[in-house]
């Protein structure tokens, strides 16, 4: 039987939200709106950060309280979410949109919010999504046209982190899977991940990009072989993440560099996360191994997001006592 949980926000304005399904992008725009008036010690606050080829809006979370805890450092530092970037991990999406109420409505989600603020896309690619979920299934890039018969890019393939189509993308724009674009940072959608990351002067410490499917937590770098200076802090705690994710409900999680599980690939956004200055950026891969691979049904959305959210607790702390040391 289809596992049904339906989570109701009772403070006035606040919109009753099904985390167990797929929702819609409407419905989803929807609850995203109510979030501002919905009572608690988390303040939230939604605003659009672009708009893509089809003029929908590119939003953005953010999660704040005044407070923080003392051994995270003396300033205050911020976590990015982005999920969504390939129209076809609808689960991506789902998780996205548990942890935010993970973050505003339990006790261990304020406490990381209190360590933390947290900057969350939940749908970096809206158009993408909507064409996924309503005429092609397993749509993987944006909608924006290349020419009459060519539509689309590969949004992680067009960051401007070794941006190069020869390395793991493709220069063909008729290419289902991996066109990189004309050029770096061509889309509109990555273009509002970037300015976010860079034009804002947020003190990110950590990026999480969350994609599906595989089961592992993965790191800089992917445009070369070579390792990144810190790679062994970035491995403590993503061994730290794959275990709490593990332990949850017995799926095995691994991790590694992106280079320890795909070959070489330029244009990644956690590259070029990482280059900005996002010390602590990850990949996370969701469930499965392969069985369902895009198409995971409903029924795993929330013990996918409960074991991946008890991860993200495991792996803030990580960070959290890297920067205090």
């Amino acid at each position: 039987m289809k596992q049904s949980i339906l989570i109701l926000f009772f403070a006035l304005g606040c919109f009753a939200f099904d985390f167990s399904i797929y929702n819609k992008l409407d419905d989803i725009e929807r609850y995203l709106t109510t979030l501002d008036s919905c009572k608690g010690r988390v303040k939230s606050r939604l605003e659009s950060i672009g708009t893509t080829y089809e003029g929908r809006s590119i939003n953005m979370i953010t999660m704040s309280t005044n407070a923080r805890a003392p051994y995270c450092g003396c300033k205050k530092k911020a976590i990015l979410v982005e999920c969504g970037i390939h129209s076809r991990e609808f689960i991506s999406i789902a998780f996205c949109l548990y942890f935010m109420d993970f973050l505003k409505n339990t006790q261990t989600g304020i406490q990381l919010v209190k360590k933390f603020d947290w900057y969350l896309i939940p749908v970096l690619n809206p158009d993408g999504y909507v064409y996924s979920m309503n005429v092609e299934r397993l749509w993987r890039k944006n909608r924006n046209p290349f020419n009459e018969t060519c539509v689309g890019t590969d949004l992680n393939r067009n960051f401007g982190m070794e941006w190069d189509p020869a390395n793991g993308g493709s220069d063909d724009p008729c290419n289902l899977f991996s066109y990189s674009g004309p050029q770096s940072f061509s889309e509109l959608e990555s273009q509002a991940a970037r300015d976010v990351i860079v034009n804002r002067g947020i003190d990110f410490v950590g990026y999480l990009g969350v994609h599906a499917f595989g089961q592992m937590w993965i790191y800089p770098w992917g445009y070369t072989f070579d390792l990144v200076p810190d790679d062994a802090t970035l491995a403590k705690c993503a061994q730290i993440a794959t275990a709490a994710a593990t332990s949850r409900n017995g799926i095995p999680y691994t991790y590694g560099k992106v280079t320890d599980f795909f070959p070489t690939i330029g244009g990644l956004a956690v590259d070029y996360a990482k280059s900005a200055g996002i010390k602590f950026s990850y990949e996370i891969e969701l469930r499965d191994n392969g069985t369902f691979g895009h198409l995971l049904p409903e029924d795993q959305i929330i013990p996918t997001s409960e074991e991946t959210t008890d991860a993200i607790v495991a792996w803030a702390d990580c960070v959290c006592a890297e920067i205090a040391s």
